[in-house]
């Protein structure tokens, strides 16, 4: 199950540190891809993933990665 889209994951969000995360992303207000859907955007899935790290992830039990190339179930 996906997070909850609310303020406090939005405020525990990581993927701005993100290496996959580019101005495409900020320019559409992207963030959260575990509780949205994934970019719209062209991402770069050969540069590293950090959604195992946020804090988001590991309080919804999540697994997998690359929400932003690959929608979260």
């Amino acid at each position: 199950m996906k997070p909850k889209n609310n303020p406090e994951n939005f405020d525990k969000c990581v993927c701005t540190n993100c290496s996959l995360y580019i101005d495409c992303n900020k320019n559409k207000a992207e963030r959260i891809f575990c509780a949205r859907t994934k970019s719209e955007c062209v991402m770069d899935g050969k540069k590293m993933c950090i959604c195992p790290a946020c804090p988001v992830y590991s309080e919804n039990n999540l697994s997998g990665a690359y929400f932003c190339i690959i929608e979260a179930k």
